[in-house]
């Protein structure tokens, strides 16, 4: 089973490791820094010796690291993982941003949110019903306040349930989560308002940051 160092220090940038196993263009390791694409979540680039990467993906209980090109490499050799970390940084950013904005939604105005997800450069929240502007400005206002405080961000494995992850912002409910955030929502940055859609009596709302 890869050890999946991403959740030990999701500050990491660099890491070698040993190639277990190849199949095709799909390189397995024996650790890796680079979190797989979901379907929240873009997932992690980089290089691996210096060969870029086309994404990762999760088989069962193995992280697989996608090679566009004809791999050079041989089952045994040690390789260096470089990740692309601005592309990371942002992911964080906008993952926590979700997650902290679900916080005064929920405490405040009994509004949890069913779904999230990232998309490009903006994220967005789904509730299960329309949600009133007033609610939302003032949900948003909280969350840029908690920015400003520099609550800690926490995650961690349940536990009774093997494999299965909690996040905590400061003291709102815990979420549960299986991807990367940051450690303080001091990291965020400001939280913004890109738009909001009503489809089917759900309501979604779609944020950036700065």
């Amino acid at each position: 089973m890869t050890e999946l160092v991403y959740h030990q220090d999701q500050y990491l940038k660099e890491l070698d490791a040993k190639i277990v196993k190849i199949e095709g263009n799909k390189i397995l390791l024996s650790k890796t820094i680079f979190i797989p694409q979901t379907n929240n979540e873009p997932g992690d680039f980089g290089k691996i010796n210096n060969l870029k990467i086309a994404g990762s993906k999760k088989e069962g209980n193995e992280i697989w690291h996608i090679i566009p090109k004809k791999i050079p490499f041989d089952e045994g050799d040690i390789v260096k993982l470089e990740l692309d970390w601005d592309k990371r940084l942002l992911a964080m950013r906008l993952h926590s941003a979700l997650h902290l904005l679900a916080g005064p939604f929920d405490k405040d105005f009994g509004k949890r949110p069913v779904a999230g997800a990232i998309k490009g450069n903006q994220a967005y929240l789904v509730f299960k019903e329309e949600v009133s502007d007033e609610i939302i400005n003032k949900a948003l206002e909280q969350a840029n306040e908690d920015i400003d405080k520099g609550l800690e961000i926490k995650s961690y494995f349940d536990e009774k349930r093997e494999g299965f992850r909690w996040t905590q912002v400061g003291n709102y409910i815990p979420i549960p989560d299986g991807g990367l955030l940051l450690k303080s929502t001091k990291e965020i940055g400001k939280i913004n308002l890109v738009d909001k859609e009503l489809e089917e009596g759900k309501q979604k709302i779609i944020i950036s940051i700065e």
